[in-house]
């Protein structure tokens, strides 16, 4: 009877320990980049909107080289987002009092992913904005996606400034259901 409940008790800890290798499996990021231009002379303290280019999220062959498919993806949230200024060299987000980016799909509304508010003036050329955790599965299942970034200044900006928006999403699917 010892022995039939150590070979149990074995056989367990080899279950529970492959399920969680198989629930690991399952978890991956997809990253997205896409471009995003702040225009000379914005009006200071005023609402600002830029749309970045619609980006094809390639989702079918993103989740097959990732062993999976959509009707297995459980959950997929952003997990960081940043902008980045690529021209004019040396510029800095200085000019920006807050910003919110959002997305949305030809199929889904639009939804807040990201912001960060006050800014502070000896911010770089890069920030990271607080992301909002909500579930954006329909998003990156959805053959595009569009970037919408709103925002206010508070400095007259006098040139046109190009911006790298950095998306990366962390993915969970189920790939228990494939057993």
């Amino acid at each position: 009877m010892k022995r039939l409940t150590g070979i149990l008790l074995i056989a367990s800890v080899l279950v529970l320990g492959g399920c969680k290798a198989i629930k690991k499996l399952g978890q991956f990021y997809v990253n997205y980049n896409t471009q995003a231009v702040f225009p000379a002379n914005l009006p200071v303290n005023l609402p600002l909107t830029i749309y970045s280019p619609e980006i094809a999220t390639n989702s079918s062959q993103v989740f097959q080289n990732n062993n999976t498919n959509a009707s297995l993806i459980q959950s997929v949230t952003l997990s960081q987002l940043s902008l980045t200024i690529t021209s004019p060299q040396g510029q800095t987000f200085s000019f920006l009092q807050n910003v919110s980016v959002y997305i949305s799909s030809d199929s889904l509304p639009e939804v807040e992913i990201a912001s960060k508010q006050s800014i502070p003036a000896n911010v770089g050329d890069s920030i990271s904005l607080d992301v909002t955790g909500v579930d954006l599965q329909g998003y990156i299942k959805a053959s595009q996606i569009k970037i919408r970034i709103s925002g206010t200044t508070d400095q007259v900006t006098t040139t046109n400034i190009y911006a790298n928006v950095y998306t990366k999403f962390f993915v969970q699917a189920n790939l228990l259901e494939l057993l």
